[in-house]
């Protein structure tokens, strides 16, 4: 039988990086993996390219073909809470939405080992559309401490920095279709200043105390960077079982999954 069909979430909400930024509201928490799972890893998805529609992700064995999990109508921005996987080898296919018998748009194969977890990521222009898996170090840094990353999806800047207002730099000329290596700060709001081929923006973040965060530099909805903040690991995060059910018109089941409905249904607005 089938796993049932879910919808992907953001973990957190957009924000634009032009001279008038906009604050970022709080972040979701989305559940990190637990320590000493055996014979199991940890998969999530993003869909990071801009000018690639809506589409539906399929992840299936490599071995025998047997379907693992599916997601519908994946829009730009979104990234998947982490699913949990039997070690092996995946095909991992997408395909225009509502299209099942469509040729997929990309399709990969990817990996789990065990005790680890990685981002799959679609990125770049839908004509030069390509696929990278990231390493996750859900290691989390301690009370007062935060951890963060960034991945650079941006197709209008080559490279970027991203330095704090207080000259900590978190990434120098990383590159398109990179992540940078983790860098571990204080726990607290930071004004994050960013640049990329002649585009200049800050970003306002409120990094909770022991946590790890991604952050996903894109294309906004003019064309310019925008940073989307993803908390991969929190103290407060539970290990997910079977992934977190949505859609429907349903009510969420916890408080971080009604928030992260929220925060969709805002991402989605600013990108129409």
């Amino acid at each position: 039988m089938p796993a049932p069909r879910r919808t992907l979430l953001v973990g957190a909400l957009a924000t634009s990086l032009v001279a008038a930024a906009v604050g970022l509201a709080p972040q979701a928490a989305t559940a990190a993996p637990a320590a000493g799972s055996s014979g199991e890893g940890w998969l999530r998805v993003g869909h990071l390219s801009p000018d690639t529609k809506g589409v539906d992700v399929e992840l299936s064995s490599l071995s025998g073909g047997k379907k693992v999990f599916e997601l519908d109508d994946v829009t730009y921005g979104q990234v998947s809470p982490y699913q949990e996987l039997p070690v092996g080898t995946y095909v991992l296919s997408m395909r225009a939405a509502d299209a099942p018998d469509s040729t997929p748009v990309i399709s990969t194969d990817v990996t789990v080992d065990e005790g680890d977890a990685s981002t799959v990521v679609a990125y770049g222009t839908n004509a030069k559309l390509r696929t990278t898996a990231f390493t996750d170090d859900l290691q989390q840094p301690g009370d007062g401490k935060a951890k963060l990353r960034l991945v650079q999806a941006a197709t209008t800047a080559k490279s970027v920095d991203v330095s704090t207002s207080e000259g900590t730099a978190v990434a120098e000329d990383a590159a398109f279709g990179t992540a940078t290596k983790y860098a571990t700060v204080d726990a607290g709001k930071w004004t994050l200043d960013v640049s990329g081929s002649g585009q200049r923006g800050t970003a306002k973040v409120d990094l909770a105390g022991n946590t790890v965060s991604t952050l996903f530099v894109l294309d906004d909805s003019k064309g310019d960077l925008t940073v989307v903040p993803v908390t991969d690991a929190a103290a407060t995060a539970s290990t997910p079982s079977g992934g977190v059910q949505t859609g429907g018109g349903g009510a969420a089941s916890d408080p971080v999954e009604q928030a992260t409905h929220e925060l969709i249904a805002t991402l989605r607005s600013l990108f129409r």
